[in-house]
C-alpha cells in the first residue's frame, strides 16, 4: 500500500534525529499541516504547509532534499524577517541564498546563473533580495510577483492546525475527511504546478510561498533557543551536516541587531530631569487616597547638533530632521540644535515642534572638539545626540559630567569604525533601515 503524504515527510525528518539534530529541532517548532490550496509547500506562522498531491510527485531523494532546504530555510528565519515589498524576488533570493552553501537533486538557481558571475557568489539572503530589485528595475516588466497568485492557484488560510503542548503535532484537514482519503483525492488532482521543479521556481510558487512571510518575534525566539542548543550542546555532530558559512550566519543573527530608536527611547529616559509637585488632582494611592499625590514636571534640555561637514549627504540631514521628530514623539518638549563641520556654525535653534528640514550653513571639514568645548561652556543640557558620519579624529572627552551623550552615525560602517574609541565613555548607535 502506497503510504501517504504524512508517513512520507515523517519518516523523512525522523533521519534527522541522529544525522541533522538541529535540523530537526527546527522542524519541531512547527505544525506539519496540509494546504490543498497551495502547489508545492511553503513555511510561516509556525506552519509548514504542504500539498499532498506535490508530495506524491517526489522521489525519496527529492523529498528528503525539499524537506531539508525548507529547514535551512527556517533556521536562517527567511520567513521570519521584514516583509518584502516584490514576493517573488523575495523567494528567489532566498532559494539562491540557501542553494549557493548547499548542493540539491533539484534545479536551485545559482548566483552564477542569475548574475552571470561570480561576483555575488556566497552571500546572504537580504544581499540578493537588494541585488534582484536592481535587476528587475531595469527590467519592470519582469519578475515584479506583486499581481497576486498564478493563475488558477487560489491561496486561502491554512486548516487549523491541533497542537500538542511542544507544537509538533500534525493538524488534521478540516474536511471531514481523515488524512488518507485526502492524500489520495489531492493525488487524483495532481497536474501542472505539483511538480518537484515547480517548487524551485519562483514565477510559478514565489508569490504564494511568501504570503505568510512575515517579522515574528515569538517564532524567531524558539528558532534561536533552538540553536543555542546547539551552540551549548556537547554532542560532536550537534550541528549534523550543515556547511560552516550557514553555522558562522546563525551564530552570529543571534546577536542582538542595535537599533538605534531603542536607544533613543533609553536616552530620553535617561536625561530626563523632573520637578516633583504636590497635587490635590491626583490622591495618593499609597495612603488609601487620604493625602495629595504627585505629578513631575519635565524640564528636560536636550542639544542635537548636526554634522554638516561636505562628506555628509543630503539624504543623511534629512534622516537627521526625521529624528529629531521623533525626539517630540518620545516626550522631549524642547531641543536646541546646532551645526557644525570645523567649528560651530551659525546660532542655536530652539525647536518646541519638529521641524521638517535644516537650513545648512557649512559643509566644509569635521571636527568634533568644538561641539565638546560648546558643551563644556554650557552645562544647563541634559542630553547631547552628535548625529555625524564619524568621518573625524575622536575629540577629547568632554569636562562635563552631567551631560549625557549619545553619538548616533549615519551607517554602521562609520559605527564600527568608531564604536570601540567612544563607548568607554559615551553611547554609540547608527541608523538602520531608516
Amino acid at each position: 500500500m502506497r503510504e501517504n503524504a504524512k508517513t512520507r515527510i515523517s519518516k523523512a525528518v525522523e533521519s534527522w534525529y541522529i544525522h541533522e539534530p538541529l535540523l530537526f529541532g527546527i522542524w519541531t517548532t512547527h505544525a506539519v499541516v496540509i494546504n490543498s490550496h497551495i502547489q508545492t509547500m511553503r513555511s510561516g506562522r509556525g506552519l509548514v504547509e504542504y500539498n499532498p498531491a506535490f508530495i506524491a510527485s517526489l522521489d525519496k531523494k527529492q523529498l528528503y532534499d525539499i524537506l531539508r532546504f525548507e529547514a535551512l530555510r527556517i533556521l536562517l528565519k527567511h520567513p521570519y524577517s521584514r516583509k518584502k515589498e516584490i514576493p517573488n524576488i523575495a523567494y528567489q533570493a532566498s532559494n539562491i541564498a540557501i542553494r549557493e552553501h548547499v548542493d540539491f537533486c533539484l534545479d536551485f538557481p545559482s548566483a552564477f546563473d542569475v548574475f552571470h558571475g561570480h561576483q555575488y557568489d556566497h552571500n546572504h539572503f537580504e544581499f540578493y533580495y537588494r541585488k534582484l530589485v536592481e535587476v528587475a528595475e531595469k527590467q519592470p516588466s519582469q519578475d515584479k510577483g506583486e499581481s497576486g497568485n498564478p493563475e488558477g492557484s487560489p491561496d486561502t488560510p491554512a486548516a487549523p492546525e491541533k497542537r500538542s503542548h511542544g507544537g509538533q503535532e500534525e493538524a488534521e484537514p478540516d474536511n471531514g475527511q481523515d488524512e488518507t482519503e485526502s492524500d489520495n483525492g489531492q493525488e487524483a488532482r495532481q497536474g501542472s504546478g505539483n511538480q518537484p521543479e515547480d517548487y524551485a521556481d519562483h514565477q510559478v510558487t514565489g508569490t504564494e510561498n511568501t504570503r505568510t512571510w512575515e517579522a515574528d518575534e515569538y517564532q524567531t525566539s524558539r528558532i534561536n533557543e533552538k540553536i543555542e542548543d546547539a551552540i551549548n550542546s556537547a554532542a560532536r555532530n550537534a550541528w549534523g551536516n550543515i556547511p560552516r558559512y550557514i553555522v558562522e550566519h546563525v551564530i552570529a543573527g543571534l546577536k542582538p541587531k542595535l537599533d538605534y530608536r531603542n536607544i533613543l527611547k533609553s536616552f530620553r529616559a535617561s536625561v530626563l530631569s523632573s520637578k516633583r509637585c504636590l497635587t490635590r488632582m491626583k490622591p495618593s494611592r499609597r495612603y488609601e487616597f487620604q493625602y495629595m499625590g504627585s505629578r513631575r514636571e519635565f524640564t528636560t534640555r536636550l542639544l542635537f547638533a548636526v554634522d554638516i561637514s561636505g562628506s555628509v549627504s543630503d539624504k543623511d540631514l534629512k534622516n537627521a530632521c526625521s529624528i529629531i521628530m521623533r525626539l517630540f514623539k518620545y516626550g522631549i518638549e524642547r531641543v536646541d540644535v546646532i551645526q557644525f563641520d570645523t567649528e560651530i556654525k551659525g546660532e542655536v535653534l530652539s525647536l518646541k515642534k519638529a521641524a521638517r528640514s535644516l537650513k545648512v550653513l557649512g559643509r566644509g571639514g569635521t571636527s568634533f572638539q568644538p561641539v565638546m568645548n560648546y558643551i563644556d561652556e554650557n552645562r544647563e543640557y541634559d542630553g547631547l545626540i552628535i548625529f555625524t558620519d564619524g568621518m573625524a579624529p575622536v575629540p577629547q572627552p568632554s569636562q562635563n559630567r552631567k551631560t549625557r551623550i549619545l553619538w548616533l552615525f549615519n551607517n554602521e560602517d562609520n559605527y564600527q569604525s568608531q564604536k570601540k574609541s567612544l563607548s568607554p565613555w559615551h553611547k554609540t548607535a547608527f541608523l538602520k533601515g531608516h
